[in-house]
């Protein structure tokens, strides 16, 4: 654990396998690395502006922002994923330019892959 970050979490890319048509398989992931990190949840005020963005649609994903050591390979073809087998797909990356502390990754749960 390191400060805050106290949940370990595996970032997992695509394994880059394809079928007979030469076409990417949607569920070959494989782990890339791990990272502790520091999960906030989304506020009551960012569910319903998200919810008001699509048209008062409500939906069941749940965005949740993870906060890594400084790591500018993570991107957001990967996911994140919790020791208890929960799926988040990476929606934003967000670095610390200026004193390369932390990355945020913002990532939602409950689409078809997360």
């Amino acid at each position: 654990m390191i400060g805050d970050r106290n949940r370990l979490v595996e970032f997992w890319k695509p394994s880059g396998a394809v079928n007979e048509a030469n076409e990417p398989l949607p569920d070959a992931w494989v782990p890339y690395k791990s990272k502790w990190a520091h999960i906030k949840g989304e506020t009551g005020m960012g569910t319903i502006r998200a919810a008001a963005s699509a048209g008062g649609v409500n939906t069941p994903l749940d965005r949740y922002s993870f906060r890594v050591n400084y790591d500018t390979s993570i991107t957001i073809d990967m996911q994140v994923r919790e020791k208890d087998g929960t799926r988040y797909n990476i929606l934003s990356v967000r670095h610390d330019k200026v004193d390369r502390n932390w990355t945020d990754v913002v990532a939602e749960t409950g689409g078809s892959n997360g």
